[in-house]
This record gives C-alpha cells, structure tokens and sequence, in this order.
C-alpha cells in the first residue's frame, strides 16, 4: 500500500514522503496515530501544498529542538555526587530517570529517561558521556561527572580515639 507520511517515521522516512508499507501496518499503526494518509490520487495532488505546510512546521520544530540542544549544551558538564567506597565504585547506580531530572531541574526543558543514551552504566566515580536525543534530527552530548561524597565518617573516627585517649 502507498501512504504519504504526515509525520517523520524512524524507521520509514521524513513527512512527505511517499512510501510502500504492509497494509496492515498501514491501518493498524499509522492511520490511527495520523502518522500517513493513503495515497489516492486527490492526496498526491493535495502532496504539494501539504508539503510546504508541513515543511514550515518542521523547521520551526526543528529550531525549537536546536534551541533545547543549544540550552543543554551550555551546561557544559554536569556534576554529580553519590556515596562510594573507598574503590570508587558507587553504592548504587545513577539511573537515566535520576539524569533526566538533573538536566530538567537545570534547564528546565522536560527529557524523558528514554532519549537518554549512556555507552555504560554509571555505577564508579569518574567521567561518563550522556547522550540526549531531542529529536529525529536533534541531538546533544553532555559531560556527566560523579565524584563521592565527602563524608565525615574519617573525621568521627579520629575524634572518637582522641575523646578515649582524654578519658583514660
């Protein structure tokens, strides 16, 4: 079956296009999320206007999206701090969803947790590369670094052994 996309498809292509799919797959997920019409002869001559207004909706889309990654870029690097042991490995593992409302807090652009991209977990202090996806066309790469908790577990220790030594 023939369709014109109305929206960009990861897997198919941009809005506009004309693309064979299953028909299936044409009626049971992109017709019902008016993601693609079918492409009759009245939808291929109307192609042409619907094209410039989709085009003009996509860049200003696309200027908003540019904006977000501009935004999160100015960050520079984003700072975290979690208890570790004395190896460096965290108690624990910051999570995508932890991330995502450090950067919303930040910059107050809402990113869920599945745009976010990490090539490992983040469970050992150090530096780690986030990648944000905004959009099809849009995405970010953001510095992450995780150093301990100071603790002051060291400093209760050593007053504890001077206030037994004033004692004895």
């Amino acid at each position: 079956m023939q369709v014109i996309l109305t929206k960009d498809v990861d897997s198919l292509g941009g809005s506009g296009d004309v693309v064979a799919v299953a028909d299936g797959y044409a009626r049971n997920y992109l017709f019902p999320k008016n993601m693609a019409v079918e492409a009759s002869e009245g939808s291929l001559r109307d192609l042409d206007r619907r094209i410039a207004r989709i085009r003009v909706k996509n860049e200003k889309k696309y200027q908003e999206d540019k904006a977000k990654a501009d935004k999160i870029l100015a960050l520079g690097s984003l700072t975290l701090e979690a208890n570790a042991g004395d190896t460096g490995k965290l108690y624990g593992t910051i999570t995508t969803k932890e991330l995502a409302e450090v950067i919303r807090e930040k910059t107050d652009i809402p990113v869920e947790r599945r745009n976010l991209n990490l090539s490992h977990p983040i469970n050992k202090v150090g530096e780690y590369t986030l990648y944000i996806k905004i959009s099809a066309k849009v995405s970010a790469e953001l510095q992450v670094v995780v150093k301990p908790i100071k603790s002051n577990k060291e400093e209760f220790v050593l007053e504890e052994a001077f206030s037994d030594e004033e004692t004895a």
